[in-house]
């Protein structure tokens, strides 16, 4: 045999073999040398179930809802992740006195007459007013008065803000003090000064309208308030209110007035409950009662209701209050049980520190209509 023939020989011999062992393998495993990694093998032996699976588990390709044609109990899949929360801690509930604060915002700040007002910031925190009334409601004359307040931090008022306005014809005034010595307490303090030159006002001196002691917690705050106090009357209030949490606020006032030989003693409670887009509030005593519910509808639009109800004067009214914001003017309306209907409408003038209000109030068992007309000069307005 040649060398070429002997080639061809082993070649068809070596290819027999191949064919040979592809046919046998999946009987018989080839016998693979120590530094060749053996193939996987083509059949594979099913695996055992391990001991954490359950004999009455479901099919992979059943599903796992209820069927009425099973009996077995049925395996349901694993619950949702429980993730901690997050607690967010109380807020200051604010004062007492505004408990229905985001409703009476919406309520219109009537005006009669003619007014023309005036403003000019000097510096920072202090800022001078001027204003000429003619009405025959409120007082008639012109007034001058300033805001003042030497220096501030933070919350903290190193010196008292004092605010005043003078009339310069009778010397009448009006002064309040502010005065925040630490960040938790501020006292507050509203003194009138009646008109000079008259008979009958000739001898009277400075009075207190008003006086207060707050103190101001992480979630608390109380207050101590005394109006007109005198020789023979004064009324006194003790309020607290209390944060459970960022939503819900509760509290409570104690009211003792006397007058003269009279004296009078009440508990009121109070609670509310806020969110970003409503509000509801409630007070009540032994004589009286108030509730109130404000709404922001959208961006522009705030509806609001009240109700007020006096055992004493047997009378019940209720409100509803609404506030349309535009960008250059402000809308805001009223009418009530009594059927009284009225509106305010304010429009800053384009380009110009001005603003111009319109109000207009009609009650019809009295049979009474107020309109007045105002302008306000603010240096602050762009």
């Amino acid at each position: 045999v040649t060398r070429n023939g002997a080639h061809r020989k082993t070649g068809i011999i070596a290819n027999r073999c191949r064919t040979r062992q592809k046919v046998t393998q999946p009987m018989v495993a080839p016998h693979h040398p120590s530094n060749h990694r053996p193939k996987a093998s083509v059949s594979k032996m099913p695996k055992k179930p391990s001991s954490s699976c359950r004999e009455d588990s479901p099919p992979v390709d059943e599903p796992c809802l209820p069927s009425q044609h099973r009996t077995e109990r049925l395996i349901f899949p694993k619950p949702l992740i429980t993730v901690e929360g997050i607690a967010r801690a109380p807020l200051n509930p604010g004062d007492f006195a505004s408990l229905h604060q985001r409703t009476y915002e919406l309520r219109p700040e009537w005006f009669e007459g003619f007014q023309l007002n005036a403003s000019k910031t000097l510096a920072v925190h202090r800022i001078v007013r001027a204003s000429w009334n003619l009405s025959h409601v409120t007082p008639t004359g012109f007034r001058v008065g300033a805001q003042l307040q030497r220096r501030c931090s933070d919350s903290v008022l190193k010196t008292p803000l004092v605010a005043f306005d003078v009339n310069p014809g009778t010397l009448s005034s009006n002064v309040s003090l502010l005065y925040r010595p630490v960040a938790s307490v501020c006292c507050e303090i509203n003194v009138q000064v009646p008109p000079r030159g008259g008979s009958g006002t000739e001898d009277q001196g400075p009075v207190i309208d008003k006086a207060s002691l707050q103190h101001t917690g992480s979630s608390t705050t109380t207050t101590l308030r005394c109006y007109r106090p005198g020789r023979d009357s004064c009324r006194l209030t003790l309020d607290h209110l209390m944060s459970y949490n960022d939503r819900l606020a509760i509290g409570g006032e104690l009211l003792y007035e006397w007058y003269r030989n009279t004296s009078n003693a009440q508990i009121a409670l109070a609670a509310r409950y806020n969110h970003e887009r409503h509000s509801f509030a409630a007070t009540g005593s032994r004589e009286a009662f108030d509730l109130s519910y404000w709404r922001r509808v959208n961006g522009r639009l705030q509806i609001g209701s009240s109700l007020a109800c006096s055992n004493r004067e047997g009378k019940a009214i209720g409100t509803i209050y609404y506030r349309l914001e535009h960008p250059d003017c402000t809308v805001r309306g009223l009418f009530d049980s009594d059927w009284s209907i009225g509106f305010t409408y304010q429009r800053k003038l384009s380009q110009m520190p001005i603003v111009a209000g319109l109000s207009l109030l009609f009650c019809i068992p009295k049979n009474t209509f107020q309109s007045g007309f105002k302008i306000d000069l603010d240096s602050n307005l762009q």
